[in-house]
């Protein structure tokens, strides 16, 4: 189940915004979209929608940009061999080609390396820089790793001068390089400070134009390279970076990479109107995926190449390993399920590891993790006695610096604020466990497990999500880190007709009715919401407006992100899921539970669990519940208003458990246990059959031996003289005719017989919308 998420409206000055969208010629819902991310100045949103002539910062201003520079021009001049050590994801994949592709332009000596991720791993390595300086390579320059190898840089052979380029957070000892360009050093002066280790790398080419090209404009050739790696590592898309992806998402349009055209192609990615999107669901799993695997200097070699076949075989390679990077992460991902649902909480952080798991694509597992947990995540590959991890956080926790905290217990680690890689020894898993547990428990509070969504706006019924506003939106583009998608609300919005869709029917599609208008609305692996979606159910809706095409006529449809109620009633009356495999996922997140049963010494397991409260139904919940539970088909009414055991107040689910086949169980055990005219003709005629062969008949072993005979049956009998009972023992009584109507224990049952079924009738037919309507408070998230 899902965590409930935060919906955090955001507020914009709506006078403010509608007089600057006037005079830029856009929608005051544009102009109030980037009020709220800190974009106010008139002149500066002017830039953010359209561009500016100059966007780039002056490249000398990094530190050792110039020492680099001069060394690699050096190089060049006197014919000296230099390799671009990069790194095998995305970012690296993208900065070794651009590199490799501008020193080849300018008459450089040049060949990239990319360690291969199973033997080598992360950053530099002794054996590749002994093996490259063998080789004959003089100059090593490194574009996206290279800031933590102080101790691969101090053993580095002697006549190998290393440079090193790279955006990620420096140590407290830097190596000792010859040069080392990285924006997050102290002591660098650039201002932009969120450059992706492409970025980096094309800040370098620019440098080095600049000192050959003193008059000329800064250089800004092959930035769709650029906005490859620039969106693949989930870099902030504000200031440079917005500029660099803006101009690459242009120049893939027409790019003269032919591997990177290929690669398009092969990859169904659009050939216009490329997005950002494209980049991150598209064109990056499939250059990642090579090097999860395989290899990544066959992406490289893709990117650099001019031969059309070449390119053509290498990018049907890729699509190739994309999808056996998707069957192994698939596989993954349901082995560390199943290791989850073992534990009896999931809680503070999930830190799972096994032997065998492929060490290239566990991140992509951690990552899904994350979203379905909203917990930081790390999975570990075991490997004989080393071990490689993949990390992912939530926003409130700083992974690195936690890390950092663990750092005695690793061999190495590095990354960011959210995604990072760690090596240790198999021995020392589980005690990193422990420690990085603790950390996190005591770094983090409960509201930051807590997802949230930014609404930018709440949109009102009179207002429609037009083909015109989404085509303005786009003006927002590049979406992505610290520019997202922009989320919009309604509230009290009318769904139609979901059900699930797609290969694995794990995609949930409805309407959605919205003051006059109507929209189709597709919540991607929202499956497991159908439970708590009915017709004409009455939700708030969050949601991504986006352009449809259909047979060239285009539309809008709602990506859907979320949807809330006040009270959600999750309905698992019809499902086949076992009812103690959906508690225990329920158990194993939620902080506090109630769960409603009959008798509640049946469940004593469940009672020993401090966040949850076992009661009879009848009794009142905790205030504060987040979950209530209908374990079991109540045996009294709770549908009352007076009864109804759902505290008041936002934010709670109730869970319905209890099934159909439970239901009919009970009107089966009712009948007997208040029966009607035809059931005790019946038993008594079995009765009477006994007696005349026994005379004398054991109470107790009748009631063991008959089915159909009951307590309450034989005190009907007795009260109508039909028979005695003395001691425990039965015997004829008269023969005489009697009414029915003349026993009281007849009359009594008859009464609540009656509404015991119409109970148990109610409890089994009653739909959620009928369920809501007994719950009176309602409110929306702030």
């Amino acid at each position: 189940m899902r965590k409930r998420k935060i919906w955090q409206l955001q507020k914009c000055d709506r006078e403010y915004a509608a007089s600057i969208a006037a005079d830029l010629g856009v929608s005051p819902v544009v102009i109030g979209v980037l009020l709220n991310r800190g974009v106010r100045d008139k002149d500066e949103i002017k830039e953010f929608l359209f561009g500016s002539e100059q966007p780039f910062h002056e490249p000398l201003l990094m530190k050792d940009m110039q020492q680099a520079a001069e060394r690699i021009l050096e190089a060049v001049a006197n014919k000296e061999q230099i390799t671009v050590y990069g790194d095998y994801d995305v970012d690296g994949i993208s900065a070794s080609s651009l590199l490799y592709l501008y020193l080849k332009g300018i008459g450089a000596a040049v060949n990239t390396y990319i360690p291969r991720r199973k033997n080598e791993g992360y950053g530099l390595n002794n054996e590749a820089l002994a093996a490259l300086a063998a080789e004959g390579t003089t100059l090593l320059v490194t574009v996206d790793c290279g800031i933590s190898g102080v101790d691969e840089v101090a053993a580095a052979p002697a006549g190998l001068d290393i440079i090193i380029t790279d955006h990620h957070t420096p140590p407290e000892v830097l190596p000792a390089a010859y040069a080392i360009v990285n924006p997050h050093q102290r002591d660098c002066k650039y201002p932009f400070k969120y450059l992706s280790g492409v970025g980096v790398a094309f800040k370098l080419c620019q440098g080095l134009h600049q000192m050959q090209h003193l008059t000329e404009p800064l250089w800004s050739d092959m930035t769709e390279l650029v906005a490859l790696g620039t969106v693949a590592d989930i870099v902030p898309l504000r200031g440079e970076n917005r500029a660099l992806v803006k101009l690459g998402l242009a120049a893939m349009e027409h790019t003269k990479i032919v591997g990177l055209r290929k690669l398009i192609e092969h990859s169904g990615c659009p050939q216009q109107n490329i997005l950002a999107e494209n980049i991150g669901f598209i064109l990056a799993p499939r250059l990642n995926a090579v090097g999860r695997l395989e290899h990544a200097q066959s992406a490289v070699e893709l990117l650099v190449t001019d031969d059309a076949a070449k390119a053509d075989e290498v990018a049907e390679q890729l699509n190739e390993e994309n999808v056996l990077r998707q069957e192994i992460s698939r596989k993954i991902f349901i082995e560390a399920e199943a290791m989850l649902a073992q534990q009896e909480r999931i809680e503070t952080a999930i830190v799972l590891a096994k032997e065998g798991w492929h060490a290239g694509v566990i991140g992509i597992v951690a990552s899904r993790l994350v979203d379905k947990y909203h917990l930081p995540a790390i999975l570990i590959s075991i490997d004989g006695e080393s071990a490689k991890g993949s990390c992912r956080s939530i926003p409130a926790l700083d992974l690195y610096s936690a890390l950092n905290e663990c750092s005695e217990l690793l061999l190495q680690f590095g990354g960011h604020h959210q995604a990072a890689g760690l090596t240790l020894r198999a021995a020392r898993v589980e005690s990193f466990k422990k420690r990085f547990l603790g950390v996190v428990k005591g770094r983090l509070t409960l509201a930051d497990y807590q997802p949230r969504l930014k609404i930018e706006c709440l949109l009102d019924k009179k207002e429609e999500v037009s083909l015109q506003l989404v085509k303005e939106l786009a003006l927002l583009e590049p979406l992505g880190c610290d520019n997202p998608p922009p989320l919009f609300a309604f509230r009290d919005a009318v769904v139609h007709y979901p059900r699930t869709f797609g290969r694995d029917n794990n995609h949930l599609r409805f309407y959605t009715d919205y003051g006059s208008h109507t929209y189709h609305s597709i919540m991607w692996n929202g499956a497991p919401d159908l439970v708590c979606l009915y017709n004409n159910a009455v939700v708030d809706l969050a949601f991504m407006p986006k352009l449809n095409v259909w047979k060239e006529k285009a539309s809008v449809n709602l990506q859907v992100v979320d949807f809330d109620q006040a009270l959600q009633v999750h309905d698992y009356r019809n499902c086949n899921s076992g009812k103690e495999t959906v508690l225990k996922n329920i158990l194993q997140t939620s902080e506090k539970t109630v769960i409603y049963v009959n008798n509640t010494a049946a469940v004593p397991q469940l009672v020993k669990l401090p966040y949850v409260q076992v009661l009879a139904y009848g009794e009142p919940a905790d205030e504060n519940a987040e979950n209530i539970v209908f374990y079991e088909l109540p045996l009294v009414d709770v549908l009352e208003p007076g009864a109804f055991p759902v505290p008041r107040g936002a934010g709670k689910r109730l869970l319905l458990l209890y099934t159909r086949d439970e239901a009919e169980k009970q009107c089966l055990e009712l009948e007997k246990s208040y029966p009607v005219r035809s059931q005790l003709v019946h038993a008594y005629k079995e009765l009477a059959c006994t007696l005349r062969k026994q005379a004398v008949i054991d109470c107790d072993d009748l009631l063991r031996s008959s089915a159909n005979i009951s307590k309450n049956a034989l005190k009907i009998f007795e009260e109508l003289e039909f028979i005695r009972i003395e001691n425990g023992k039965i015997s004829f009584g008269s023969l005489q005719k009697n009414d029915l109507q003349n026993s009281p224990t007849f009359r009594g049952l008859q009464e609540k017989g009656r509404l015991a079924f119409t109970n148990c009738q109610r409890m089994t037919q009653i739909g959620p919308e009928a369920i809501i309507g007994l719950w009176q408070e309602r409110r929306f998230n702030k």
